[in-house]
C-alpha cells in the first residue's frame, strides 16, 4: 500500500520532478518502488531523485538495486556512472560507464563522462578514444580540446599531442598553460629549443604562471645555460620563496659554480622543505663525500637512490665510497647495478634508432 498522501502514479512523480520538487519525487517514487519492487525504473527513478539532491551514496544504492533486477539497463549504468564522477569516485565510476558505451554507443554525455574518469585515472591512451569521437563532434569545446591534448601528452603520443596544442594557440595564441603544455611536448621529443621557446613564452605572459619560471629554468639547466637558468629560478622563487624543486636546481648551480656555502644553504632548505628532491640529497652527497663524512654520504646518496633507483650516478658515488672504506661486497654490488643501469640505456637507445629507422622506411 502506498503512504497516506502519496501520488498513486508515476505520472504525479514525473510532474514533481519537473517543477523540481526532488524531495517530493524521492517520496513518490520510493513508494511507488514499495509498492512494486520488482521494477527496476522505479529503482532508477529513485536514484535520480537522490542524485539531484547530491545524496549520492544512496541513489547509488537504488541505482545497484535496478541493476540487480535489470543487469542490461544502459541508461541506468549511465546514471551510477554519473553518480559516482559528481561524488569524485573516478575509479569507481569507470566500470558502469563502460558498461553505459556499449549501450549507448552514440551517446555524447556517456563519452564525455568516460573519458574523464579515465583521464582522471590516468589511463589516458583509453581516455583518447572516447575523447576524440567528442572533439570531432563538438570542435568549439576548447577545454576538452585540452584535456584529449593532455591525454595524448601523458600517453606519449607527442605529435599528436602537439598539434592539438598547436592548433588551441592559433586560436589563442596568448594561453599561458597551453605554451608550457606544448613546450612539454616538444622536450619529450628532446626538441629542446622548441621546448625553451614555449616555456619562455609562458614565462613572459603579462601574469604570473606557476612553475613557467621553473620549468624554462629546468630546461636552461639541462642545456647547460646555468646563468640563466639561475635567473628562471630565482623568479620562481620571487613568487614561490618554498619551491622546493626551484631551491634544489639554484643549490645545484651554486656548487657548480664553487659556491659551497650558498650552495648547502639552498640544498638544505629544499630537503627541509620537500624530502623528495634528488638532485638535493645527491649534490648534498658529493659535498659530504668530498669532506669525508661518509656516513652523512651514504645516507644522502641512498636517499637519491630512493628517489630515482635508473640514475647511474648516485649507485657509482655509493661504490666509491665503499670502495674507499673497504667494504668491497657492497661496492660490487653497486657497480653492478651501474652496469646493468648502463646496458639499458644503450639497449633504450638501440631500440628507439631501430624505430625511428623503420618508421622512415615504412611497411
Amino acid at each position: 500500500m502506498l503512504a497516506e498522501g502519496a501520488p498513486q502514479s508515476t505520472a504525479q512523480a514525473q510532474q514533481m520532478e519537473a517543477r523540481g520538487d526532488w524531495k517530493g519525487a524521492e517520496a513518490a517514487w520510493r513508494a511507488l518502488a514499495q509498492q512494486d519492487p520488482k521494477d527496476y525504473r522505479l529503482w532508477t527513478s529513485l536514484g535520480v531523485a537522490l542524485a539531484h539532491q547530491e545524496r549520492y551514496e544512496e541513489a547509488v544504492a537504488a541505482y545497484r538495486k535496478a541493476l540487480m533486477l535489470h543487469p542490461e539497463a544502459p541508461q541506468t549504468e549511465l546514471d551510477l556512472g554519473l553518480a559516482y564522477f559528481k561524488a569524485g569516485k573516478l575509479p569507481e565510476a569507470v566500470q558502469p560507464l563502460r558498461a553505459a558505451a556499449q549501450g549507448l554507443p552514440d551517446n555524447a554525455q556517456v563519452q564525455i563522462l568516460l573519458g574523464m574518469s579515465l583521464y582522471g585515472t590516468r589511463h589516458y591512451r583509453e581516455a583518447s578514444s572516447y575523447l576524440e569521437k567528442v572533439v570531432a563532434r563538438s570542435d568549439g569545446n576548447a577545454e576538452l580540446r585540452s584535456v584529449l591534448a593532455q591525454c595524448y601528452l601523458y600517453s606519449g603520443e607527442y605529435r599528436k599531442a602537439q598539434a592539438e596544442f598547436e592548433q588551441m594557440l592559433q586560436r589563442d595564441p596568448d594561453a599561458p598553460g597551453v605554451h608550457m603544455l606544448l613546450g612539454e611536448a616538444y622536450d619529450a621529443e628532446n626538441r629542446r629549443d622548441e621546448a625553451i621557446r614555449e616555456f619562455r613564452a609562458a614565462a613572459t605572459s603579462k601574469q604570473y604562471v606557476p612553475l613557467a619560471h621553473f620549468g624554462l629554468g629546468y630546461l636552461l639547466w639541462a642545456d647547460r645555460r646555468y646563468e640563466e637558468a639561475a635567473v628562471e629560478f630565482r623568479s620562481e622563487l620571487a613568487h614561490d620563496p618554498k619551491n622546493a624543486q626551484a631551491l634544489a636546481y639554484l643549490g645545484d648551480i651554486e656548487l657548480k659554480k664553487g659556491n659551497r656555502t650558498e650552495a648547502e644553504q639552498r640544498l638544505r632548505q629544499s630537503v627541509e622543505l620537500e624530502a623528495g628532491t634528488r638532485i638535493a640529497h645527491f649534490d648534498l652527497g658529493v659535498m659530504a663525500s668530498d669532506e669525508r663524512h661518509y656516513t652523512a654520504a651514504i645516507d644522502e646518496f641512498k636517499q637519491a637512490v630512493l628517489l630515482d633507483p635508473k640514475d647511474p650516478d648516485a649507485h657509482y658515488r655509493l661504490a666509491r665510497i665503499y670502495q674507499q672504506l673497504g667494504r668491497r661486497g657492497e661496492a660490487q654490488e653497486q657497480l653492478a647495478i651501474v652496469k646493468q643501469l648502463h646496458e639499458k640505456t644503450r639497449d633504450d637507445l638501440l631500440d628507439k634508432i631501430g624505430g625511428e629507422q623503420e618508421k622512415q622506411n615504412g611497411p
